[in-house]
């Protein structure tokens, strides 16, 4: 008897300590994540290279390690690490000064250059930037650094005399990566999104062609039904742009996914100058998709390209003579007929005229470089902590680069793998990481023929940052957890394979649990809120309206979505069902970052938060804003943008 009551208070003991434990752990966090309940040591000290630029005689890479936020300098002679220098959070761009006495590193959490001696490996100064940069780029004469600053949709102009931007100018959706070409004349810059499109149209991105002598942009290259596009190259011989890009199908039901009619990948070619064509060709087989395409390079004499697709692990190596013989190139312009390159962008056929080899990589291939000679193609791989040395002359991989970063894999480092693998859909047609690049969202709206439906119930995607505690998932609230929207729902609706299942289910849900908010940068850096932010907070807790009239509980903003990730986690109706909707409630969604995940509204009908009132919230199910002025209204703008 004396031990059954020993061993009962001890156990009354485990389950106090461990309930303890549950509270501690599930206390929310500011970032809205769980990452500190999941941890282990190493999941700091990955490297996660992203981007590489190579000095002129091939000698050193500077590798950007996105993870532990550092700048690694890599000895390609000798094959190692020889210098590791702390630059700012989740660095991403690279660009090396003409002369090579300056490397800029873009840090994407602090909006600011990190300016390192390539001579002493330190950093000698750190510039201010725009939100977000992302890819960078110098001009011929090193006097003005153009970077592309995501979050508000520009390339800000960085003098190098003074260190201060002399210029803004405004691009398509999201810019995430810079080209110069060769003779300097232009930058060209990819748009990762869609421009604000008609409902139920298909996407359009866009390609902005900058003038570096007048220093405007001088075309918006509009490449319709694309979407992601991330990298994109010159051909040295200065003709041709091409742009890793995805051609998605959202239009239809998610359903067609077995005729491989839900998305493909390929390349965008643009003739190099001003309102010149466009074309666009596949990377993709008949029975397998080269998915998440990210980075393009080409052999200096032109002859090849490879472009890395970070969901399959591999790099095609592309005859760009046999792409021109396929587009009817003749003097650097495009004359195939336009009813040819319709044709063309949707041939899964096509590929096996001018792709010559698929090379293994390591794990999540992103940024690559080529030797000036032209024999050695570098690959980082991403989550592999390595470099893939590939010899084109050979046409394979033959050699790794070790970047240093833990051999164990944690359960967080697994979960990212799965998420940025295309391994668990039907043909590996696409990754988690597809409908959320950079864990966000792809700015399109999807009919996945929920519940056996086709051409109903259309559905806007949402964010994967700070998600942990905003259960339950999905638009209809049908999924209480995220083990159920990423095992058995996942399967059903997305991949038409099967979900995450055990152990890659479990690791897959720490991994997106852990995913945090990013800073939002329409707070005050004082922290605290303008003018215009207080008065938009009052009208967001207010109980009466500008004519005394009381608003009742349920319909005040501040009701559903209460902070601090303001949803209540609740359904409602706020009016929004449309003719498609077999329902008309919808799950509350969270508020954090509204301003950086448009389009909005269950169905993305709206590009901008005043459209949600404005267009479809006159009857005042939505909140009371009717009685609200102009000024207040923006005011309401302003205050939710900071949430």
């Amino acid at each position: 008897m004396k031990k059954l009551k020993f061993f009962g208070i001890g156990c009354l003991a485990c389950i106090f300590v461990g309930l303890m434990t549950i509270a501690m752990f599930s206390k929310p966090r500011p970032d809205g994540s769980k990452a500190e309940q999941y941890k282990e040591p190493e999941d700091d000290l990955y490297k996660s290279p992203i981007q590489m630029v190579i000095s002129k005689k091939g000698r050193r890479l500077y590798v950007v390690c996105e993870n532990n936020n550092v700048l690694q300098v890599v000895d390609t002679k000798r094959k190692k690490v020889i210098a590791e220098i702390p630059v700012g959070r989740r660095p991403y761009g690279v660009a090396l000064s003409p002369d090579e006495h300056y490397l800029y590193v873009s840090n994407r959490w602090d909006d600011t250059i990190t300016m390192i001696d390539t001579k002493t490996l330190k950093t000698v100064r750190t510039i201010p930037c725009g939100p977000d940069p992302h890819g960078l780029v110098m001009d011929k004469q090193g006097e003005v650094l153009y970077v592309a600053c995501l979050y508000d949709n520009y390339v800000s102009l960085i003098s190098m005399r003074t260190f201060k931007e002399i210029k803004r100018l405004s691009t398509g959706n999201q810019p995430f990566e810079v080209a110069l070409s060769p003779d300097g004349r232009y930058v060209y810059v990819s748009n990762q999104l869609t421009n604000p499109v008609p409902f139920r149209t298909a996407p359009i991105t866009e390609v902005t062609i900058i003038d570096t002598h007048k220093k405007i942009v001088v075309d918006r290259r509009m490449l319709f039904s694309t979407d992601i596009a991330q990298g994109l190259s010159c051909t040295p011989d200065g003709k041709f742009v091409f742009v890793a890009l995805e051609s998605p199908k959202n239009l239809i039901p998610e359903t067609q996914i077995y005729q491989g009619w839900m998305v493909t990948y390929g390349l965008a070619i643009l003739e190099a100058k001003p309102r010149g064509r466009t074309a666009l060709l596949l990377l993709d087989q008949m029975d397998y998709y080269y998915a998440d395409p990210f980075q393009i390079v080409f052999t200096p004499d032109g002859r090849y390209a490879y472009v890395s697709s970070s969901a399959v692990d591999a790099v095609s190596v592309l005859d760009v003579e046999k792409i021109k013989e396929v587009l009817e190139v003749k003097e650097g312009e495009i004359t195939a007929s336009d009813e040819k390159l319709r044709r063309y962008a949707r041939h899964l056929a096509l590929s096996d005229q001018y792709v010559v080899k698929r090379i293994r990589t390591g794990y999540n291939p992103k940024g690559m470089v080529v030797s000036p000679n032209g024999r050695f193609v570098y690959v980082a791989n991403r989550l592999s902590d390595s470099i893939t040395i590939i010899d084109t002359r050979r046409q394979e991989a033959v050699g790794t680069i070790d970047l240093g970063g833990p051999k164990k894999i944690t359960l967080l480092r697994r979960g990212e793998y799965l998420f940025n693998h295309s391994t668990i859909s039907f043909q590996k047609q696409l990754s988690c990481n597809t409908c959320h690049p950079e864990l966000h969202v792809d700015g399109l709206i999807y009919d996945i023929a929920v519940d056996g439906g086709m051409g109903g119930n259309l559905v806007d995607n949402r964010t994967m940052r700070g998600v942990a505690y905003t259960a339950p998932f999905k638009w209809t609230g049908k999924n209480p957890n995220l083990a159920r929207q990423e095992g058995p729902r996942a399967a059903q609706l997305f991949f038409r394979s099967h979900g995450f299942e055990g152990k890659d289910r479990d690791a897959v849900v720490a991994f997106i649990e852990s995913i945090p908010l990013p800073p939002n940068r329409c707070i005050p850096s004082s922290g605290k809120l303008t003018p215009s932010q207080q008065r938009g907070k009052a009208i967001f807790e207010r109980a009466y309206t500008n004519d005394g009239r009381y608003i009742p509980i349920a319909n005040r903003c501040i009701t559903c979505h209460p902070p601090p990730y303001y949803t209540d986690r609740k359904m409602h109706d706020v009016g929004t069902k449309a003719y498609f909707d077999t329902e008309g409630d919808f799950d509350t969604p969270q508020l954090n970052n509204i301003h950086e995940s448009y389009p909005y509204l269950h169905d993305g009908r709206c590009w901008s938060l005043e459209e949600i009132w404005t267009l479809y919230g006159t009857e005042d199910l939505h909140g009371v804003v009717n009685d609200l002025t102009k000024q207040q209204l923006n005011d309401l703008m302003e205050y939710l943008k900071t949430l």
